[in-house]
């Protein structure tokens, strides 16, 4: 692989087309056939490799891939965090905007309604001899969560169909859930959060400290990346009217007046503003009162902020260093940008 390439793992499944979007949407096209490992890239610099998410962060801690983007559970899971730089926090799932959560779950029929229930049933289960069974494919977090707990069970590898595990094969299950739909179609119970994930842009920190070209280009893909999420949140507002309107009076703190003019002295102002979307339904009323003849408001696709980059990267960081199921921190980068 040339030095002047990054390698990138794009993960496959249920988040492959939510994250091809991403990069659809910042100008990256990564294209390939439904059996295709490595996909084509309308930049030469971006090699993209289409993996499982429980492979990529075991990829980008051996330097096999430069960067990738998988779950924070897999992140967790595969003991990476000493290795791997966060550089931007993904909020999508499979199905909706929120995080996965991985909950302990038990049949309908089972006596089990809390975790000191369970705690109580697998102590009396050990000592008969018969271990409490829970299935799943999150067995280091699990078995971590349930020792805190002071839950003495068998934990054991699940290769996929959990749900329909539970009371024949296991007498639970650790799954990950977004709605819980599909706990409740298979007759669960949910009886506590174990851990919650979102998808994450990451790096290697050893490729990242000793590459200047690679550390350059990553930062170039994180700006992308951070400036497609931000606008999602954020729109262009643009106003016309026949005199200076004080829009930041207007349209409060969090609207930001990017440009402002007098297209000729006492005959016509101009403005263009950012603002969050969720904003829009008293922005537009509020110029148009204050005396706007013109109003209109834009999407966008990328939209870089500075302060906003800063803190959405740290952010991304902090979470992977505090989180639901406290695991240290991670350690430091020499080179973080």
């Amino acid at each position: 692989m040339s030095q002047k390439q990054i390698t990138l793992g794009i993960p496959k499944g249920s988040l492959q087309q939510s994250t091809l979007g991403i990069f659809e949407r910042v100008g990256l096209q990564f294209t390939g056939g439904s059996r295709t490992l490595w996909l084509s890239s309308n930049d030469p610099e971006i090699v993209p490799v289409l993996l499982k998410p429980q492979e990529i962060p075991i990829y980008v801690k051996s330097g096999r891939l430069d960067a990738g983007l998988s779950g924070r559970d897999w992140i967790v899971e595969t003991e990476v965090l000493e290795h791997i730089a966060v550089k931007a926090e993904l909020p999508f799932s499979r199905q909706t905007s929120r995080p996965i959560r991985w909950v302990l779950a038990v049949p309908q029929s089972s006596p089990i309604k809390t975790v000191e229930d369970l705690r109580a049933e697998c102590d009396r289960r050990r000592l008969s001899g018969d271990p409490f069974v829970i299935s799943t494919e999150l067995t280091r977090i699990s078995r971590m969560w349930l020792a805190r707990q002071g839950v003495d069970a068998h934990v054991e590898f699940s290769w996929g169909a959990t749900e329909a595990k539970a009371e024949y094969f296991a007498d639970a299950i650790i799954e990950g859930t977004e709605t819980g739909n599909s706990l409740r179609a298979n007759h669960l119970r949910e009886i506590a959060e174990v851990f919650s994930s979102t998808n994450q842009f990451f790096v290697s920190r050893k490729i990242y400290r000793d590459d200047e070209w690679k550390r350059g280009k990553l930062d170039a893909i994180s700006h992308l990346i951070r400036g497609a999420l931000r606008a999602n949140d954020v729109v262009e507002l643009r106003v016309v009217a026949d005199k200076p309107l004080p829009l930041e009076e207007i349209l409060g703190p969090e609207a930001r007046v990017v440009a402002a003019s007098e297209a000729t002295p006492g005959q016509g102002f101009t403005a263009t503003a950012t603002l969050p979307r969720a904003s829009v339904p008293y922005a537009m009323p509020a110029v148009i009162a204050a005396g706007a003849t013109d109003a209109w408001v834009s999407p966008m696709s990328i939209y870089y902020s500075h302060e906003y980059d800063a803190t959405s990267k740290a952010a991304a960081e902090a979470r992977n260093a505090s989180a639901s199921l406290p695991l240290g921190p991670m350690a430091p980068s020499a080179t973080t940008a």
